[in-house]
C-alpha cells in the first residue's frame, strides 16, 4: 500500500460483548489485503481488540479468545453479591495486566482512544493516556454486570452506552477515512436485531422470558438504536456489518465462529474498500 495511503486510513470498532471476537479477524483480513491503518478507536470489546492490536498483541488475543470454553467462561466469572456490578472483574483484570501491564497509550504503535462513560456525568470520555489496562477495562464495564473502573479519580463504564461505534474519535486521531465495524444487527438489510431465542418462544407460548433473555434483549434494542442514531450523525466511509447471527452476546466461547464472520464482513467490503481507497 502506498505510504500516504496507509496514514489517512482509521478503524473504529464497536461495542457488541462476545460478537467482538470479530473483530480480531476483520484486523487480520485486512491486513492480508495490505490494508494497515494509522488509528484506532474502540468502545466496550472494541477498546480491547484495537488496544491490544494498537501494541501489537493481538495474536495472544486471538489465542485467548480462541482457548475458551464454557467452563473457561465460568471460571474467570467472579460474582460479587455486594458490589455495584454481578461480576468483580478482577480475574479478567489479572488477565489483562498479564498481557499489558505496565504498557501506556504512548508505547502503542498505532495511535488509539478508548472510549469509555463517566458515571456520574454521562460524559463520553476519550481516553488516550496513561496506562493502557484500567482504560480498556472501563470501557468494557457493562453496567450491572461489572463494576465500574476508577480512572483519574473518576468512576467510568461501558464506552458502548454513549457511543457504540467511535467514529469521530477515529477522525480526531488524523483518519481521512475511516471503516467501521458495526457488531449490530444489519439494518439496512431488514435483519431483525438478534434476541435470545426464549423471547420468540415466550411470544408463543405466552409465558414470561427469563431475567437474562430480557436484558440482553434490552441491551441490543438500546445499543442499536443508538448505533444508528450516532453513525447517522457521523457516518464512517465504510461500515463493515457483520453476520454473526450464531454469536449471542455472552456466547464467549464462540470466537471462531465470531472470527470468521469478521473476515467474511471484510471480504464481501473489499470492493467498496477499494474503490473508496482510489479516491484517497
Amino acid at each position: 500500500m502506498n505510504g500516504n495511503i496507509r496514514h489517512a486510513i482509521g478503524l473504529a470498532l464497536g461495542a457488541g460483548a462476545a460478537r467482538g471476537w470479530a473483530h480480531i479477524g476483520a484486523i487480520e483480513r485486512l491486513e492480508e489485503n495490505g490494508i494497515h491503518v494509522c488509528a484506532i478507536a474502540g468502545s466496550s470489546i472494541g477498546a480491547l481488540a484495537g488496544g491490544m492490536h494498537a501494541v501489537g498483541k493481538l495474536p495472544a488475543l486471538k489465542d485467548f479468545a480462541l482457548g475458551l470454553t464454557r467452563r473457561r467462561v465460568l471460571s474467570l466469572i467472579d460474582i460479587s453479591w455486594r458490589g455495584s456490578g454481578l461480576i468483580a472483574g478482577e480475574r479478567l483484570g489479572n488477565l489483562l495486566d498479564t498481557a499489558v501491564g505496565g504498557v501506556t497509550f504512548a508505547d502503542a504503535h498505532i495511535p488509539f482512544i478508548c472510549i469509555a462513560t463517566e458515571l456520574g456525568t454521562g460524559h463520553e470520555l476519550w481516553l488516550r493516556s496513561g496506562e493502557l489496562a484500567p482504560a480498556i477495562r472501563a470501557s468494557y464495564a457493562l453496567p450491572g454486570v461489572f463494576r465500574p473502573v476508577r480512572v483519574n479519580g473518576h468512576w467510568l463504564i461501558d464506552g458502548g452506552v454513549v457511543n457504540p461505534v467511535p467514529v469521530a474519535a477515529c477522525r480526531a486521531l488524523g483518519a481521512r477515512m475511516v471503516i467501521a465495524v458495526n457488531l449490530g444487527p444489519e439494518t439496512a438489510t431488514g435483519i431483525a436485531i438478534q434476541n435470545p431465542p426464549d423471547i420468540a418462544a415466550s411470544e408463543k407460548s405466552n409465558t414470561a422470558p427469563s431475567l437474562t433473555s430480557v436484558l440482553v434483549a434490552a441491551f441490543n434494542i438500546t445499543q442499536d438504536r443508538l448505533s444508528r442514531s450516532r453513525l447517522a450523525g457521523d457516518p464512517p466511509d465504510i461500515s463493515l456489518n457483520l453476520r454473526a447471527n450464531g454469536v449471542g452476546l455472552f456466547e464467549f466461547d464462540k470466537a471462531e465462529k465470531a472470527i470468521a464472520a469478521g473476515r467474511e464482513a471484510v471480504d464481501r467490503a473489499m470492493p467498496e474498500i477499494e474503490r473508496a481507497i482510489s479516491v484517497l
